[in-house]
């Protein structure tokens, strides 16, 4: 069953009622990491539960493609608010098989970090019983699975970038 959410933009970010934001410095340049982030065929080599990630339609992206992702057994269908390469990547939830949100946007902000990228992650939702429910909870696990997730997305470019080297 899906749950329809409704659209919203980057300034939901100001008026959320839950609004949780997370900062990582990945020792990668910010076109590498903007280019892992923005590839959603990457997504279920780094980023926790996630199983596949596509983008809907042909290219070129940008603000309005739709991504789809299937994370752990839910599914998400996305559409794209923000695209500025190596600076911000965001997106709308605009429906979901789980009933977290009435409305939900995520955004990746990327700026330089003495030769790696700060890497900060925006979470704001409209609450839904459940989110509500385990709002208390959601500060610490939002920044765990972002830590794990850059970690990993850190391993990932580091690993591509040595093996087109050789």
């Amino acid at each position: 069953m899906w749950f329809e959410l409704r659209k919203e933009d980057l300034s939901f970010a100001r008026r959320a009622p839950l609004v949780h934001s997370v900062e990582f410095i990945v020792a990668t340049p910010r076109a590498a990491v903007f280019a892992v982030i923005s590839d959603p065929t990457t997504w279920k080599d780094w980023f926790p539960g996630v199983r596949a990630a596509s983008y809907a339609g042909d290219a070129p992206r940008g603000v309005g493609t739709v991504r789809r992702a299937h994370v752990g057994n839910t599914h998400w269908e996305e559409e794209m608010i923000a695209w500025q390469p190596d600076e911000c990547w965001a997106y709308t939830i605009v429906r979901s098989t789980v009933p977290m949100a009435k409305a939900q946007i995520e955004a990746f902000e990327f700026s330089d970090a003495d030769g790696a990228t700060r890497v900060r992650w925006t979470l704001a939702l409209e609450p839904r019983l459940l989110a509500r429910l385990g709002s208390p909870f959601l500060p610490r696990v939002v920044g765990r699975l972002f830590v794990r997730a850059m970690q990993n997305l850190e391993r990932y470019t580091q690993t591509a970038a040595a093996d087109s080297k050789a």
